[in-house]
C-alpha cells in the first residue's frame, strides 16, 4: 500500500480474510476500514469501536477501525496519518494476498503497483445464448398497483426474484423438460401462465467497481429494444461466513419502459 496513493482516482481494495476471524482491510472511495480483534487493536493504538458480538462461548470481540484517507488528518506529517503509517509498520505486519482494481483509465507511468509484482486478471464475460426455460408472467399486474396490494406486490416480487436466481445458478428447476422427485425439491415456476421461452446470460466475476456496473447498465438501456425485458445483478464478495453477501438484482418487466424492480439483500455484515 506505501506504493499507492490510494486517497486519489477510484481505487478499491480488499484483503484476504473475514470480518468475523483474523484481520480484514477494505478501501473504497478513500475510506480504509480494518476488522481486527482484541489483541491487536490494543496493539495497534488506532481510534476503532467494538464490532459484532461481545464474545463468549467460543466467540472472541473484534473491533472494527475506520479512516477517511481524503481527510486532511490523513496528509503526511498529521498525527493522524503518523499513527496510522506506525501502526502498519509495527503492528499489520503479516504479509496478506489483496484484490486491487483501478477504474480510471489512465495509469501512472511508471506503475507504482508494478514493484509489488501484481497478478493482472482481465474479467472476460461468460455468454450463454438460447437457454431454453419455463418463465412466468414478469408483467405487474395493474390491479395490485391500483388497489395498492402490497402482500400481492410482495408474493409476486419474491416468485420473480427465487425465478431470476435460478436462471443465475443455471438451476434445472427452471428447464421446460425438469423433472425432479417431489420429495427433493417442491419447487415450480410461479403464476398461472408459465410459458417456454429462451434467455441470453452474460456474467463476469471478478473485482468490479460500482462504476463499471453502472455503464453496463446504461448500456443496456440504450441499446436494448425497450419492449424487451431485462434483468441485472451483482453479488459482493463474502467477508464472513461463505454464501453470505449483499446482493442488487434489477427488473424491467416487458413493455414497462421507465418502470423496474429492484431487490437489495443485504448480509449481516
Amino acid at each position: 500500500m506505501s506504493n499507492v496513493d490510494p486517497s486519489i482516482g477510484d481505487i478499491m481494495m480488499l484483503s484476504e480474510g473475514k470480518t468475523t476471524a483474523g484481520t480484514l482491510f477494505t478501501l473504497h472511495e478513500g475510506i480504509l476500514t480494518m476488522f481486527v480483534d482484541k489483541e491487536m487493536y490494543e496493539r495497534a493504538g488506532l481510534i476503532g469501536k467494538p464490532y459484532g458480538s461481545k464474545g463468549g462461548r467460543g466467540s472472541k470481540p473484534r473491533w472494527v477501525i475506520a479512516y477517511n484517507l481524503r481527510e486532511p488528518p490523513m496528509l503526511r506529517g498529521h498525527k493522524g496519518y503518523d499513527r496510522l503509517i506506525y501502526a502498519c509498520k509495527t503492528v499489520f505486519t503479516q504479509p496478506m494476498t489483496w484484490l486491487f482494481c483501478n477504474s480510471t483509465t489512465q495509469t501512472p507511468s511508471p506503475d507504482p503497483l508494478q514493484r509489488l509484482f501484481p497478478t493482472a486478471f482481465t474479467s472476460s464475460p461468460s455468454l450463454s445464448q438460447n437457454l431454453a426455460v419455463l418463465q412466468p408472467s414478469l408483467d405487474v399486474d395493474p390491479e395490485v398497483l391500483a388497489e395498492n396490494d402490497r402482500e400481492a406486490l410482495e408474493y409476486f416480487a419474491t416468485g420473480s426474484y427465487e425465478w431470476l436466481s435460478l436462471i443465475r445458478l443455471g438451476s434445472s428447476r427452471v428447464d421446460p423438460q425438469d423433472v425432479i422427485d417431489p420429495y427433493l425439491s417442491r419447487y415450480s415456476v410461479p403464476g398461472d401462465v408459465a410459458k417456454i421461452s429462451k434467455v441470453c446470460k452474460l456474467s463476469w466475476e471478478g473485482f468490479i467497481s460500482a462504476q463499471w456496473l453502472r455503464g453496463l447498465l446504461m448500456e443496456i438501456l440504450t441499446t436494448g429494444p425497450s419492449g424487451t425485458w431485462f434483468s441485472l445483478s451483482a453479488t459482493c464478495f463474502s467477508k464472513s461466513v461463505s454464501g453470505t453477501s449483499n446482493d442488487l438484482t434489477i427488473l424491467r418487466p416487458p413493455n414497462a419502459a421507465g418502470k423496474y424492480l429492484m431487490w437489495e439483500t443485504k448480509s449481516s455484515d
